[in-house]
Order: C-alpha cells, then structure tokens, then sequence
C-alpha cells in the first residue's frame, strides 16, 4: 500500500485545498471526474453510469460543478440548484453503482476559471482519493457533464486495464444523435465535426505517427500514479485535453478501447474555444465545414518517413520544401544535431525526432495553410472520400459510416 505516491506532486505544484475529507472504501479502482457548469444534463449523465453494468472495483463520481469571478449571477445561481441536487443525492445514497462526491467552487479568477482547471481540481481530487487507500494504479476517468455512456461502459475499462495494463486509455466515441434531443440540423453539424475528428487521426496514421490518438476530455482515462507524474491536467480554459494527452502519449503507450463507449452530445456551445459546441456552432452558421487539404499529409508522411535515415545521411533536400520553409533550414539544423548527439540508439534519435516533430508542430504546420491557393482547405465531405480512397475502403455506406468503421477498426 503506497499512500504516499502523490506527495511530491502536492508539495510541488499549485492545487486547491482537499474538498473531501471522508475516507474512501477499501478497493476503490476507479474515479470518474466530471466538471459542470450550468448543465443539468449532468442527471441524465449520471443515470447512465447507473445503468452501466457492475464491476467489483469500488467506483466514485466526482462532479466538479464551477464557475468564475465572471461567470453571470443566473448562471451561478442554476449552478447551485445543481449542486444542491447533487448534494441530496449523494446524502441519500440515491445510486447504487457508485458513490457521487459533488464538490463546487465559485468565484475563480477569470485567467484560471474554464474547462481545463475544473477538469483539474476534480483529478487533483481524484488523486488524493487513491492516496487515501494506497492505490496509485487507481484509473481516473475523464467524462464530461452531457455525455452519456453505453451500459459495458465500466466492463469494457475494466477489461482494458486487465489485457493492457497501461498507464494511459482513450476511448472510442460516437455523438449522441437521437432525434428526440436533436434538430436535424444539429445532428447533420456535428456528424460532418465528426467526420473530421476521424478524418485527422486517419491522416495521421498514413504515416504511423505514434501520436495519432483521439484527445477528447470526455474520452480518457489516466492512472493515478502517472497523473502526477505527468505534473497533472493543465488549466487551460480550453484544448486541455489535447495538451494533456499529447504529454502523456510522450511518456506511456496509450491504449484504445475500439468499442464506442462514450455517447457525447452535439449542442451548440459557446463556453469553451475549441471542440464539439463550437465547432457545430459555426458549421450551422456558415452551412458548410473545410478542413485540412488531404496532400498536406502526404507532405508530412515524405517527411517522417526520412527521420530513420536521418540519423546518418544529409537528407534535408529531400524534405518537402514547404515544410522545410516552415521549419526554417537553421532551426532543422539544430534540432538534428541535437538528435543526432543526444542519442544512443537509433531507435532513441526517431523518438527524439518525433518529440522535436510532435502534434503540436503538425498542427501549427497545417494552420499555415488555412488560406494557401496551393493547398486550400477543402470540404470535409471531399476531403473523407480522398481519405477513404486512400485507404483504399470504398464507399458501401455513406462517408460518416464509413470514416468511423475506419478509424474503429485501424
């Protein structure tokens, strides 16, 4: 029983006060965290972590439910109805899969207040539970206040953990598009989102970059030992999860559960910059959707395709020069013999170049060309079958069918 694994990570970076005090049930395996702001969702979400079937390790729900120094008096107020809907919950034992812990902090400064530091303080919380009961390889699981979850939810985590044991999970997703809750409109929207979601990792995966995972807040799961030393989740008010995982897939193979699991809504939002809500905004506004030009990915496949030969051959003229005049021919240089010097195995100079040329690179890369005539942005429907072709995977079904068969499977 290791109760002390968090220490460092507590005495070293900034956290929050423990909210909880209580000490948790002996065999508690995994906490799910979710955070929540004027979203009574959060019950519906919840009903269906009560419908998921039983496992043996111990389950509890932490909810975060936050708002900041900024954040509307309606708004705060709708917070605490929830919370207080919450709290009696949690204080007559009204689920019997899991225990609910709702915590709640009002008044954030606005530079802290959004998504990423109340995903935190909900982990950070997490950690401390796994702690209590000397259980750093206690899986804290990542959902947000309107996903739903499908009823292997926890068997097929548990499973997971069992085969892989890893240190880091993704898991695969679907939106919910059930009419009942959803116009048209917005079912359509957020299909092409969608779309696009798998449309990039795919693209990714033409030239096996070992990055290529799904970075969804809703769609994680992280052991507490590696949380901590990973310094925790980052408290951006939006991408922190991308951020995130993109740091732990660095330090830990991250493992996929291929079965759709995880049921996220495809509202229109406007509370955080990046992801499903606005990105379902603006399709329905501007009545179409364009993303990255599918030959900018054949760049970055000729390119990382050169990093094994690289270690021993001057192979710069080989590098498209588009991604070369990115880069900047000094900047290449040093970061090459930085590879080269600093590595003692072949194997170490790749991984060293993929960290040089990670997610974040790939990405400020291919925003380069949001307004290129060259390599313009296409539409995402365009571009999916050009992926679909590629893959050689045909068109049986429509492209959403057939994108997300794709990513499933590959």
């Amino acid at each position: 029983m290791d109760t002390n694994f968090a220490t460092h990570y507590f005495e070293r970076y900034k956290t929050l006060p423990p909210f909880l005090y209580d000490k948790p049930d002996e065999g508690l395996g995994i906490v799910v965290i979710i955070p929540c702001i004027d979203d009574d969702f959060i019950f519906r979400t919840l009903d269906s972590l009560e419908s998921a079937n039983a496992i043996l390790p111990k389950i509890e729900v932490i909810v975060h439910v936050n708002s900041g120094e900024r954040t509307p008096p309606d708004v705060i107020e709708r917070n605490r109805v929830i919370f207080d809907g919450l709290r009696r919950k949690a204080e007559t034992g009204f689920y019997k899969k899991f225990r609910l812990l709702p915590i709640c902090t009002e008044g954030t400064a606005k530079k802290k207040a959004g998504v990423g530091f109340a995903r935190k303080t909900a982990m950070d919380e997490a950690v401390r539970r796994f702690a209590a009961v000397g259980n750093p390889e206690g899986l804290i699981v990542s959902l947000d206040a309107d996903t739903w979850v499908a009823g292997d939810y926890f068997q097929e985590i548990e499973e997971a953990m069992k085969k892989s044991g890893a240190m880091c999970y993704t898991f695969q997703f679907q939106h919910d598009y059930d009419t009942r809750h959803y116009s048209p409109e917005i079912i359509n929207a957020c299909k092409l989102y969608e779309i696009y979601l798998r449309y990039y990792r795919l693209a990714l995966k033409i030239f096996d970059f070992p990055f290529a995972i799904h970075t969804i807040g809703s769609c994680f799961a992280i052991r507490a030992n590696a949380y901590v030393k990973l310094g925790g989740m980052t408290s951006r008010q939006g991408g922190e999860d991308f951020y995130f995982l993109q740091k732990a897939v660095k330090m830990h193979p991250v493992h996929e559960v291929k079965v759709p699991i995880v049921f996220p809504s495809p509202r229109v939002s406007n509370r955080v910059p990046f992801g499903t809500g606005p990105s379902v905004r603006n399709i329905v506004e501007k009545g179409c959707y364009t993303v990255y030009n599918f030959e900018l990915f054949r760049l970055l496949k000729v390119f990382y395709e050169l990093f094994p030969a690289m270690e021993q051959n001057d192979l710069k003229k080989q590098v498209p020069p588009e991604i070369m005049e990115y880069i900047g021919n000094r900047s290449f240089d040093e970061i090459l013999a930085e590879c080269r010097n600093y590595s003692s195995s072949s194997k170490a100079f790749v991984k060293r170049m993929y960290d040089n040329f990670d997610a974040f690179f790939i990405v400020k890369f291919l925003n380069t060309f949001n307004n290129s005539i060259i390599y313009p942005p296409v539409d995402v429907l365009e571009a999916g079958r050009t992926l679909l072709d590629y893959y050689g995977a045909g068109l049986q079904n429509d492209i959403y069918e057939e994108i997300m068969r794709l990513d499933i499977n590959g």
